[in-house]
């Protein structure tokens, strides 16, 4: 009886110890395994980085973001993004395409691998040679964009002012700006219309309207056609108009500063509402003339206020005396969602006006607009 008890103490035991074996045997087999999965993850995870080394000798790991004004933005997954001047970059390897703009306005697409002698190779994915290129050369990196869709902008702006008492008049105007653009095609739209009474009589009302389009060649020059409209009722003017194509030149075109020039043959034509003395007792006429604008526009103190200009010139091939000139200048203020105070100081100056009428006409115009 003993003997069998002692014996089934024994059995127990060694179960007991077989057990510890295998659990501890199983531990270890789980600590390996997952030893080795962190050490294939960690492999994987640096097999597919973007690396870079300094000319110093440093090696990084991580992620190009991108590159412009000579500094290299690179995210590592213990520092964030950092900033390296990118003259001190010896050699870049991507994992990804990258878009490269050259000094020389030419540009490069594809993975970039690191070559002797300073020399980067961007590797196309349609499988075209590979192209090296000098690391000074290269202005800016960027992933590549999606093909760009039509894009718009614009803004319209209102003001209005009312005295009564000694005086009494009323004021109103309308500003708007449109440009709907997919380079190489711009399309911009201007309209303006003022009305005014002073007692209770009109006193000025006239609007003016013009479309242009505009066809890129290059980042400089382009083609454009334009047709402007203008009507002034206090001066019996029912229709001033212009169609003018020609070569344009963009000197400036970037989110802070644009400055263009146009000069192209244009056809005119004038019509009044009744006969006029300078032009033969007519009441309307038409003439070849050349045309002439500029358009400038620039933001300062980190997009603060920006102040912008606008000139056409209209001359007549036919007649000397016959032209006009029309300027409009102003400054946006930008405030809350979207919106900003505009000031905007029209002249006009027309060297054979209608009968009984100035040659210049200036406006003040202060408002309250909403951009988009």
């Amino acid at each position: 009886m003993r003997d069998a008890q002692t014996q089934n103490r024994r059995n127990t035991r060694t179960h007991k110890d077989s057990g510890r074996k295998q659990f501890n045997k199983g531990l270890k087999n789980g600590v390996l395994f997952l030893s080795l999965g962190l050490v294939f993850l960690m492999y994987v995870g640096n097999a597919g980085a973007d690396e870079l080394i300094m000319k110093n000798g440093d090696r990084l790991q991580g992620t190009v973001v991108s590159m412009s004004s000579g500094k290299l933005v690179f995210k590592t997954s213990y520092a964030g993004d950092i900033s390296i001047k990118w003259d001190q970059v010896a050699t870049l390897t991507t994992d990804e395409a990258f878009e490269a703009c050259l000094k020389d306005q030419k540009t490069l697409m594809g993975k970039i691998k690191p070559r002797d002698n300073g020399l980067l190779i961007f590797q196309p994915a349609d499988g075209s040679p590979a192209v090296p290129v000098e690391s000074a050369r290269i202005k800016s990196l960027d992933r590549p964009r999606p093909p760009p869709g039509w894009e718009f902008s614009g803004d319209i702006s209102a003001g209005a002012s009312k005295e009564t008492g000694n005086t009494n008049t009323e004021k109103y105007n309308l500003i708007g700006n449109l440009k709907v653009f997919k380079l190489p095609h711009v399309v911009k739209l201007y309209g303006e219309f003022r009305k005014e009474w002073s007692e209770d009589k009109v006193s000025k009302d006239n609007a003016l309207g013009s479309a242009t389009y505009e066809r890129f060649l290059d980042d400089k020059w382009f083609l454009f056609g334009n047709a402007t409209a203008q009507t002034d009722k206090f001066k019996g003017l029912e229709l001033l108009g212009n169609i003018a194509m020609g070569p344009g030149y963009q000197f400036w075109r970037s989110d802070q500063k644009n400055l263009s020039i146009k000069l192209a043959p244009a056809y005119a034509c004038e019509k009044y509402d009744k006969p006029m003395k300078f032009m033969g007792n007519k009441k309307e006429r038409n003439y070849f003339a050349g045309y002439w604008a500029l358009d400038f526009g620039m933001w300062f103190f980190d997009k603060f206020f920006e102040v912008y200009h606008h000139d056409d010139l209209v001359y007549s091939f036919q007649d000397s005396d016959n032209w006009v000139a029309r300027t409009r200048t102003g400054i946006r203020i930008p405030m809350v969602l979207k919106l900003f105070a505009s000031f905007q100081f029209d002249y006009e100056y027309n060297n054979q006006p209608a009968d009984g009428k100035k040659n210049y006409d200036r406006s003040w115009n202060f408002g309250l607009g909403w951009a988009f």
